[in-house]
C-alpha cells in the first residue's frame, strides 16, 4: 500500500490511493474488539484470513484520554502496525461524544464534570430501541455545549495529529466522525442551552438552503414554505414548532459539531472525513426520537450537507431487511459508502454493483466465518479491485439479487442485455414444463458466522451476482445461485466460460465449463467467480477475440 489516501469528484466520487481509484471491502470489527492489544491482534489474524482489504476499527475517547490532556495511543499505535503487517487498509472509528444516540464513550472526566459538559434533556415522547423498563440510564451530553466540542475536537485533532506522526496516512483511507448521533427518546434536547439556541435565529446559510430548495424533495425547503416562508426569525418562527422542525434544529447543531471535528483532522491529514447514520425513518422507526433526531438521516441529508461541508460522505448504517430505498437515497445524496451492514453477500453486491458503492462493510466482522458466502464474495471482489474501481466511474458494472417473489432482472450494459434468474427456481420451472414433478428444490447452507458469535447470521438463500465488463465482449461474473443470459438483438452466444479459483492466493482460470455445466455457471450451494467470452456474428471472417 502506497501513497495517501483522498476524496475526488469528476463525474462520480472516487477514494483515492496516490492516483489509483480504490474500493474498501471489509468489516467492522465489534465495539469492544480494539479495546485490548490482545484483542487486536485477535481480530486482525482473523480479518486477515478471510483475504479482504479493509478493516474498521473504533478508537474510544476514554481511552485514548483518559485524563484531560493526556493522551494514550497505544491501541491505536497496535492496530496502526497490526494492520499495515497484515496488509490491511484501517477504516479508524472516532467513538468521540457520541456513539449510538448516547456517551458511553466519553471520558470519565467530561462525564463526570456535569457543569462544564451539561447534559441533553428529553421529554420521553418515543419508545427507544434496545432498552428496557428499569434499565440502568445512559449518559447523553448535550451538543449544544461549546466546552463540549472544544473538548471533543482536541482530542480528535490528538489522534489526527499522531496518524500523520506515524506515517499512517497510507494504511488510514477514512475517518469517522463520532457514530450515529442523534437525540432519541424526543425530537430535540430540550436542556437551558438547547432551549437558547431554539430561540436564537436560524443560521444564514440553512434559511438560504431551505429558499432555494425544492419543496418536493427538501424537508427544510417543504417546512420553510409551510410556516410562511419568513425571511428570517427563530428555529420555530421559521420552520414551525413540530418535531419535524425540530429534527432541522438538531441536525443543524450535530452537524455543526461534526464540522468542527472534521476540520480539526483535516489540519493534519488529507484523509476523508464522514459521518454515519442510524436509519431513519424506518420500519417500527416513522419519527425523529424513535431514530436519533438530528443524525445524518435521509430526511435531513442536505442539512448536514450544508452545516458540514468538509465530510467526504454520509454513510447509511444498514440494518433493514428492505435495503434498496436506503442505498437508493444515500447514493442519490453522495457517493455511497456503507460502513455497516448486516450479514449478507446480497448486500454487498447491490450495493458495490447496482449502487457503485465506493466501499462495504459487514459489522461483527471477527464472527464472520471462513469460506462463507460473505468472505467468499470480499475475496473475489478484493481480487478485482482495479476492474471493479474503474469500472463504477464509467457504467460497466451491475448487479442483481432475486428476492423471493420476483422471476428475474435485467440489467443493461452498453449494448449488451443481461437477464438474472434463481437457478434453483428456472430448473423446477423446466422440469415441469418437461412433465417431469419435482418437490421445490432446497438447499442447506452453513451459518455465515462461527460458532461462537453471540448473534448467529443465516446464509443469504436468495440468488445474487455481480457483472463487471472486461472488454467489449469478456465479462467476469461473481455470485451464487444465479443463472445468466446474454443478448444483443438475439446475436450473440456464448462462447466459453471459465471458472475463476484461487490456488495458494493466487487468482487464476479453473476449468472450462460446458455441456451440462452451461446450465449453472455459478454455484448453486458457494459462491464463485467466471470469465464468460460472448461471440457475435462476423461478416468478415474476422477473429472475435
Amino acid at each position: 500500500m502506497t501513497g495517501a489516501w483522498t476524496f475526488r469528484t469528476h463525474a462520480v466520487g472516487e477514494l483515492v490511493q496516490g492516483d489509483e481509484s480504490r474500493l474498501l471491502l471489509g468489516g467492522q470489527l465489534h465495539n469492544s474488539s480494539a479495546s485490548t492489544l490482545a484483542s487486536i491482534t485477535h481480530a486482525l489474524a482473523h480479518v486477515r484470513r478471510l483475504h479482504t482489504n479493509t478493516v474498521i476499527a473504533p478508537v474510544s475517547w476514554g481511552q485514548l484520554e483518559p485524563e484531560e490532556g493526556i493522551f494514550d495511543f497505544a491501541l491505536v499505535d497496535h492496530l496502526v502496525e497490526s494492520a499495515r503487517s497484515a496488509g490491511l487498509r484501517l477504516v479508524l472509528l472516532w467513538f468521540g461524544a457520541y456513539k449510538n444516540a448516547a456517551s458511553t464513550y466519553a471520558p470519565t472526566w467530561v462525564r463526570a464534570d456535569r457543569a462544564r459538559f451539561p447534559r441533553a434533556a428529553v421529554e420521553e415522547r418515543a419508545a427507544t430501541a434496545f432498552t428496557y423498563e428499569g434499565a440502568t440510564p445512559k449518559p447523553v451530553l448535550s451538543v449544544f455545549s461549546p466546552a463540549l466540542t472544544s473538548a471533543d475536537a482536541a482530542a480528535v485533532e490528538a489522534l489526527a495529529q499522531h496518524i500523520a506522526e506515524l506515517g499512517a496516512q497510507d494504511v488510514v483511507p477514512l475517518l469517522q466522525i463520532e457514530n450515529e448521533v442523534g437525540i432519541l427518546a424526543d425530537s430535540r434536547d430540550r436542556s437551558s442551552g438547547a432551549e437558547a439556541a431554539w430561540r436564537s435565529p436560524v443560521p444564514e446559510a440553512l434559511l438560504g438552503l431551505a429558499v432555494a430548495a425544492d419543496p418536493a424533495t427538501s424537508h427544510a425547503g417543504r417546512l420553510w414554505r409551510e410556516a410562511g416562508a419568513r425571511e428570517g426569525g427563530t428555529w420555530p418562527e421559521v420552520f414551525g414548532d413540530d418535531w419535524q422542525a425540530e429534527e432541522l434544529f438538531m441536525a443543524w447543531a450535530f452537524a455543526s459539531h461534526a464540522e468542527e471535528l472534521s476540520q480539526r483532522v483535516r489540519r493534519h491529514l488529507a484523509t476523508p472525513t464522514y459521518a454515519n447514520a442510524w436509519l431513519g425513518p424506518q420500519p417500527g422507526q416513522d419519527r425523529a426520537g424513535q431514530y436519533p433526531s438530528g443524525g445524518p438521516g435521509a430526511r435531513v441529508l442536505d442539512v448536514w450537507q450544508a452545516a458540514a461541508p468538509s465530510l467526504a460522505m454520509l454513510s447509511p448504517d444498514i440494518y433493514v431487511t428492505d435495503t434498496e430505498p436506503a442505498m437508493r437515497a444515500y447514493a442519490d445524496a453522495n457517493t455511497l459508502f456503507v460502513p455497516e451492514c448486516r450479514l449478507s453477500a446480497a448486500e454487498l453486491v447491490r450495493a458495490v454493483g447496482v449502487h457503485g458503492a465506493v466501499g462495504w462493510s459487514a459489522f461483527g466482522i471477527d464472527d464472520v466465518r471462513e469460506h462463507g458466502q460473505i468472505a467468499t464474495t470480499l475475496r473475489f471482489l478484493a481480487a478485482f479491485e482495479p476492474l471493479l474501481a474503474h469500472a463504477r466511474t464509467q457504467g460497466s458494472l451491475t448487479a442483481a439479487v432475486i428476492d423471493p417473489d420476483v422471476e428475474e432482472e435485467r440489467r443493461q450494459l452498453g449494448d449488451v442485455g443481461i437477464t438474472f434468474r434463481g437457478s434453483l427456481a428456472l430448473l423446477r420451472r423446466m422440469l415441469l414444463d418437461a412433465g417431469v414433478q419435482a418437490p421445490p428444490p432446497t438447499i442447506d447452507l452453513p451459518m455465515e458466522t462461527a460458532p461462537h458469535a453471540l448473534i448467529p447470521a443465516p446464509a443469504e438463500e436468495r440468488p445474487f451476482a455481480l457483472i463487471v465488463r472486461e472488454t467489449q465482449d469478456v465479462f467476469i461474473a461473481i455470485g451464487q445461485g444465479m443463472t445468466l443470459d446474454f443478448d444483443v438483438d438475439g446475436q450473440v452466444e456464448i462462447d466459453a466460460v471459465h471458472e475463476l479459483v484461487f490456488e495458494d492466493d493466487r487468482l487464476g482460470e479453473g476449468r472450462e465449463l460446458n455441456g451440462d455445466e452451461r446450465l449453472r455457471l455459478l454455484p448453486i450451494d458457494s459462491v464463485g467467480a467466471v470469465r464468460i467470452r460472448l461471440l457475435r456474428p462476423s461478416s468478415t471472417g474476422e477473429d472475435q477475440s
